[in-house]
């Protein structure tokens, strides 16, 4: 049961996130936030509070055990990926196809954006594959950790992936709690797509700082002692996971694309057609376009077999092929349930906290406090802000969708009674809640991207938000001249292109004379540098 605790739903992010930047023990943390909320609800009592905590984690971990499931197998798939030398069959294909630091930086781009259908691939596949080369190339984790994290959700918020079904859903809420009748869920979604600003313009933004290499803040000291030093990570870098440490040596005997590309291939093939078949065989389903069937798929359970499919895979090719014996397959088997125990941990605890917040009407004092007297222009800016403040709080994108897409929705009803400006908000719930988890230290897929790329997660996250800052500074403007103008976004979107382009030519050339950088830093970071 959700209630209003004002002020004091803050308590939860603001010590999990504290502690966080303190400690840099992100489990601990995330647990003593989850606990401070408990300790909150339960009237201070701290036995009530311990007991409510495990039932918020066990209850969390009950509601979401197909997702871990998903998790704890996909664990498995790379595993065997990397033993059977497919990350290194692929990197070393990598290697001659990739000449010079750009093109490497682009090669992880686009390859992010290819592995869309889930944001939690995009780190895995892509990290496995261009960890070693960025290494070789230095490249700096801390970019190549960027890389990862800023392709992942935007990617899967834009292109076809389970972040559709999920959307879908949340906006079909909102609807109906408004009492909406005169658009679907389903088209409400595809008119919220041009506001989804973030993932636009992020997407763009990415490819530009890799082609272009005009780095600025704390991101252009790690490439510039990548470059010199060799160094991958910074001295005091406590990496959260190296996985050739964690899974030994690859296969160098045989190695071959196919055991790269064919567990990927058959995942994605599971996925597709399990969101197809469980949308089609579904009672509910209202109609026979695809978004009607995506609207009415189980994407946790396509997720699931996906990744199930992708672990058989594994073992198939371990022993079809005699790369590993069978004493190594199941050992292999076991190690990729360890190689993912760190991120399902993390990710019950960031369901756990997001479940605590909104027990305690997070999204509600957000919007509430925010929200009093606002101009109509501003609403866009208002669902923004508020939307960034409870993924930053609270570390998930998905749980920040839950509680404000219902709530933007309203708002934007009953403030202008206009449908296509209420349904155009949900675009930006989107838009801020990508932002916060990209900012926040305790959100699940900034975390993955810290664990596969092997760099340090407060770095990581430190290097980010600047960037991340840039991009949502344009679109806060953006959006405050749609909400008093209402000119299309497919005008407004161009214009935001040009800001940025011109943002990181300026900010590049300010951070470069404050660090008193070469001039000719941008010229290197074009050419060969390997170790």
């Amino acid at each position: 049961m959700e209630a209003n605790y004002g002020i004091l739903a803050l308590i939860p992010p603001v010590v999990a996130i504290g502690l966080c930047f303190a400690t840099k023990q992100v489990l601990i943390s995330m647990f003593a936030g989850i606990f401070a909320g408990a300790l909150v609800i339960s009237n201070w009592n701290p036995l009530a509070a311990a007991s409510y905590s495990l039932d918020a984690l066990a209850t969390n971990m009950a509601d979401n055990v197909v997702l871990l499931l998903f998790t704890l197998f996909m664990g498995v798939g790379i595993a065997f990926i990397w033993r059977l030398g497919g990350s290194y069959a692929l990197a070393e294909a990598a290697k001659k196809r990739f000449k010079k630091r750009r093109s490497v930086c682009l090669g992880t781009w686009g390859l992010g954006m290819v592995c869309s259908v889930n944001d939690c691939l995009v780190a895995a596949v892509d990290g496995n594959v261009f960890r070693d080369i960025c290494k070789d190339y230095r490249i700096s984790s801390e970019k190549f950790s960027y890389v990862l994290d800023s392709t992942a959700a935007p990617a899967a918020a834009f292109f076809i992936s389970d972040w559709i079904a999920y959307q879908i859903s949340m906006i079909g809420q909102g609807l109906d709690m408004a009492g909406i009748t005169g658009i679907t869920p389903v088209s409400a979604y595809i008119n919220g797509l041009p506001f989804n600003m973030y993932s636009i313009f992020t997407l763009i933004f990415v490819g530009m700082m890799m082609y272009t290499g005009r780095d600025y803040g704390p991101m252009l000291k790690a490439e510039v002692r990548a470059l010199t030093t060799g160094q991958f990570t910074s001295p005091t870098a406590k990496p959260m996971l190296d996985v050739g440490s964690e899974l030994g040596e690859a296969k160098k005997t045989k190695p071959m694309v196919m055991c790269f590309v064919l567990p990927i291939v058959v995942a994605f093939v599971i996925i597709i057609s399990g969101i197809l078949y469980t949308g089609l065989t579904n009672p509910d389903r209202t109609g026979s376009d695809i978004m009607a069937i995506l609207d009415a798929c189980d994407a946790q359970k396509a997720l699931y077999w996906g990744s199930f499919g992708m672990a058989v895979t594994g073992v198939v090719l371990a022993l079809a092929t005699r790369i590993m014996t069978f004493e190594e397959t199941m050992t292999t088997i076991v190690d990729g349930f360890k190689l993912m125990a760190m991120t399902g941990a993390i990710l019950v605890l960031a369901w756990s906290l997001g479940s605590v917040t909104k027990s305690m009407g997070l999204g509600d004092f957000v919007a509430t406090y925010v929200g009093e007297n606002i101009p109509t222009g501003l609403l866009p800016l208002l669902v923004l802000v508020c939307s960034c403040l409870v993924a930053f709080a609270t570390g998930t994108s998905w749980g920040t969708m839950a509680i404000m897409t219902p709530l933007a929705v309203q708002l934007g009803y009953a403030i202008t009674g206009d449908i296509t400006f209420s349904t155009g908000m949900t675009g930006a719930v989107v838009s801020g809640a990508i932002f916060g988890d990209h900012c926040s230290p305790v959100s699940d897929t900034t975390v993955m991207a810290s664990i596969f790329s092997g760099a340090d997660h407060i770095e990581h996250v430190g290097t980010q938000v600047p960037y991340a800052v840039t991009v949502i500074s344009v679109i806060a403007v953006l959006y405050v001249i749609f909400g008093f103008t209402r000119i299309s976004p497919f005008v407004l979107i161009p214009i935001g292109i040009v800001a940025l382009y011109f943002l990181q030519i300026v900010l590049h050339k300010y951070y470069m004379k404050k660090y008193n950088i070469d001039p000719n830093y941008r010229k290197f970071m074009t050419e060969d540098h390997k170790k």
